[in-house]
C-alpha cells in the first residue's frame, strides 16, 4: 500500500506566517529560521501543491487564489492538531484565551475560581500580549475578548458587557481643596487616561457642555488603563472609569464616582472566534460562563 507523504507541519506554519507577513524577511523573524528556509519550505509546499502559492515581488509575496483557498483549511488542520495532542498528553482541554491586561486584572482573574467552579477539567490560559494581531491562524490562540463595536472582518463576536463611563478618584481627591462638586470643578484637576482613552474623555464632557469639551486640561498618560487606575487611588488625578472595571474599587471606597451621568458608548467587549463549528463546541462552556457572570 503506498504511503501519502504529506507537508511536515513546519512547513505548513511558515506557510501561514508568510501569507500573513507578506514578505519573507518578516516571516524568517517571526519563525526565527534564515529567509532561505523559509523560501525553501515554501517551494516544498509549492511543489506538493503542484501550484504557485504566492507571485514573488522585489520586496513583497502575494498570495495566489490557490493560496487563499489553502490557508483556511491549513490553520484548521494546525489548530487541530495542536488540541489533539494537549488532550492526549494532559487528559483535559485548554483553552487559550487573549484580553488586555486591565480586563485581565481587574475582571477576569478576580472570576477565575468561579470558572474552575464551574467548568472543571478545563484549563484557561491568559494571553495579555494585547499589543500582538490577534491570529487565530497558528492555532495558539482559541478566543479573545476585543472592545469594539462588534464588528470584526471574518470573526463571529458574541456581547459580553456594554462600555459604562463616569469620572472615578479618591475619595481624598473628591473632597480636597479643589471638591468635585459639579463637572465644571474638573478643571482644576489633572484627566488621567490610557494612551486610547482620552477620546472617552471627550465624549463624556461634550454630554455636559462644549464648554467643558474644549477646556485645556492637565493630562496624564499611562500604557494601560489599570495604571490609570491606580493612580487615581493614589490621588493623582481623575480617571475615567468603565464601571465594569471599576467595581472592586469603589465597593471597597478606594474609588468614589463624584457623579451622576454615566455614559453608554454604544461599545463593548466581544468573545471573538473563527466562525467554524470547531470553535464554537470547544468555546461552548467558557461562552456559557462568561454570559452567566455578565448577566449577573
Amino acid at each position: 500500500m503506498k504511503i501519502e507523504r504529506y507537508p511536515p507541519f513546519n512547513v505548513l506554519q511558515s506557510l501561514l506566517v508568510v501569507a500573513r507577513c507578506g514578505n519573507f524577511t518578516a516571516a524568517s523573524q517571526q519563525l526565527f529560521l534564515s529567509q532561505s528556509a523559509v523560501s525553501r519550505h515554501i517551494q516544498q509546499i509549492e511543489e506538493y501543491f503542484g501550484c504557485a502559492l504566492f507571485v514573488r515581488h522585489t520586496r513583497m509575496v502575494v498570495p495566489t487564489a490557490e493560496c487563499q483557498r489553502l490557508v483556511p483549511i491549513v490553520e484548521e488542520l494546525l489548530a487541530t492538531a495542536r488540541r489533539s495532542m494537549h488532550i492526549i498528553s494532559t487528559g483535559g482541554q485548554t483553552i487559550t484565551l487573549r484580553v488586555t491586561p486591565t480586563l485581565a486584572a481587574r475582571w477576569l482573574l478576580p472570576r477565575l475560581p468561579d470558572f474552575y467552579a464551574d467548568v472543571p477539567g478545563t484549563q484557561l490560559n491568559i494571553d495579555t500580549a494585547w499589543f500582538l494581531p490577534t491570529n487565530f491562524g497558528e492555532g495558539t490562540l482559541d478566543a479573545a475578548i476585543l472592545f469594539g463595536n462588534g464588528r470584526w472582518e471574518g470573526l463571529e463576536a458574541t456581547c459580553l458587557m456594554r462600555e459604562r463611563l463616569t469620572p472615578v478618584c479618591s475619595p481624598q481627591t473628591a473632597l480636597g481643596p479643589h471638591p468635585l462638586a459639579e463637572p465644571v470643578d474638573l478643571k482644576h484637576h489633572t484627566l488621567l487616561h490610557s494612551s486610547f482613552g482620552r477620546r472617552g474623555w471627550m465624549l463624556w464632557l461634550q454630554q455636559e457642555s462644549d464648554e467643558l469639551a474644549s477646556h485645556t486640561y492637565r493630562e496624564q498618560v499611562f500604557d494601560t488603563l489599570d495604571l490609570a487606575f491606580g493612580a487615581a487611588v493614589r490621588g493623582h488625578g481623575v480617571a475615567l472609569g468603565d464601571l465594569n472595571l471599576v467595581q472592586e474599587n469603589l465597593t471597597s471606597g478606594a474609588l468614589v464616582a463624584p457623579f451622576e451621568r454615566v455614559l453608554e458608548t454604544g461599545s463593548g467587549y466581544y468573545l471573538v472566534h473563527p466562525p467554524r463549528n470547531e470553535y464554537r463546541e470547544k468555546l461552548k462552556p467558557l461562552l456559557a460562563w462568561l454570559l452567566r457572570i455578565t448577566a449577573g
